[in-house]
């Protein structure tokens, strides 16, 4: 017999009203930096932008969950849920929103995910959690909900304003659209939108000595996509040169290599406890695995252990491997490799050559592997990498542009 689904009996999408025509000036105004891997929020405390804790960490996970007792979850407490229970839960909401249902261009993150993927209503993807169906533009209003509340304990003031963070787009890309409508489900007018490449080049200038006016590729390897953009910048201009993306050299697909090799070391007749209907086991492993390639940054190797994850025979057993830093970097460069061809493919479309960018900035949690900074120094000869604060980087520029009453500067035009 089928059994039943939960019934949703929690969601904060049901207490929250929209953005009320009177709050659309008061109050002080945060920025949201909703990456794929982790939702960041910053605001400024004097006269400086701070990066506002998460329940363990300066990021909440971009995850959404259901809950025992039908209670939508999000961020840590979502994170736990998704590796007790995958089925029940959702990440990548950003990559959810950026291409329509089907797009081949966000195939790989619908081959990782374990709940259902539906049709939305506009064309999106959507997620079934328990009885209830989220589009995407609804999960990432989830987000955006515990970043609000986040800002607002911080604060101890009610918060209605936001400022958002996004890829550079066109200004009729869907993204604009659906992340409009998640900010005004999650109560909020949005301030601005500030395109990411933008944000990291306004908030280095100052901080590294160079010309006034400097020309600085933006590489910023997360965990949905890497991204490449040449901009040339002063003090409150910045114009988008060229921008490429590609999802394919995401961190995630590091981590899916990272899983795939960790799991051909296992021995002869040791296999994952549980099947395809219980992968609780291969998340538990994934997330050990990915929290290997983190400390991988500063060590040559690692031991990967997860108690009671394998079968050896009718026994159950831990899993055991080590993970060298030589190992990864193998993984990693073919993807290193790529996202340079791509900064040269921008540069060759500006008749530019690596000799002609006055600096790197380098944005994402990725950009620590040792070997992606050497890489960067190699390709870009000359030219300083600068490495500040490569997770909240984005959003505490964005906090303080955002707080600015002047005209928002212009990001010049996108090309793809």
């Amino acid at each position: 017999m089928t059994q039943a689904p939960t019934h949703v009996t929690d969601c904060p999408l049901d207490r929250v009203r929209p953005p009320d025509s009177s709050t659309r000036s008061i109050g002080p105004v945060i920025a949201v930096d909703l990456g794929t891997t982790n939702c960041r929020v910053a605001a400024i405390q004097g006269f400086n932008p701070v990066c506002i804790p998460a329940e363990r960490s300066e990021g909440s996970p971009s995850v959404v969950a259901l809950g025992p007792g039908g209670r939508i979850l999000t961020g840590h407490p979502a994170r736990g849920q998704q590796a007790a229970n995958p089925a029940l839960a959702v990440w990548g909401i950003k990559g959810l929103m950026s291409a329509p249902y089907g797009d081949k261009k966000v195939k790989w993150l619908y081959d990782q995910l374990r709940c259902k993927v539906v049709k939305g209503d506009d064309g999106f993807p959507a997620v079934v959690l328990g009885d209830r169906t989220f589009p995407a533009r609804e999960l990432a209003a989830l987000l955006l909900i515990e970043a609000r509340e986040r800002a607002q304990n911080f604060l101890r003031q009610p918060v209605h304003r936001v400022v958002l963070t996004q890829p550079p787009t066109r200004k009729d890309d869907p993204l604009n659209q659906l992340m409009a409508a998640a900010a005004a489900l999650a109560g909020m007018h949005v301030e601005r939108t500030i395109s990411e490449p933008t944000a990291v080049a306004l908030g280095a200038f100052g901080k590294h000595k160079g010309k006034p006016e400097r020309t600085a590729m933006v590489c910023d390897w997360g965990g949905g996509r890497f991204q490449a953009s040449l901009v040339r910048y002063a003090a409150r201009q910045c114009q988008v040169l060229g921008t490429e993306g590609n999802v394919a050299l995401c961190g995630a697909e590091l981590d899916k290599r990272v899983l795939d090799l960790l799991m051909r070391k296992l021995p002869t007749g040791v296999k994952l406890a549980g099947d395809a209907n219980n992968p609780a086991a291969l998340y538990r492993v994934a997330g050990a695995a990915e929290y290997a390639k983190i400390q991988l940054s500063t060590q040559t190797e690692t031991r990967v252990r997860v108690p009671f994850a394998v079968m050896v025979g009718n026994q159950v057993g831990d899993f055991d491997v080590t993970l060298s830093r030589a190992e990864l970097d193998g993984l990693a460069k073919p993807l290193i490799d790529a996202g340079l061809k791509m900064c040269e493919q921008i540069m060759s479309q500006k008749s530019m050559f690596p000799g002609d960018v006055d600096e790197v900035l380098l944005v994402g949690e990725q950009c620590r592997m040792p070997l992606f900074q050497q890489r960067v120094k190699e390709f870009f000869v000359g030219a300083p990498a600068y490495l500040d604060e490569p997770g909240p980087s984005v959003v505490l520029s964005a906090a303080r542009l955002g707080s600015s009453t002047s005209t928002p500067p212009p990001s010049g035009p996108v090309k793809r």
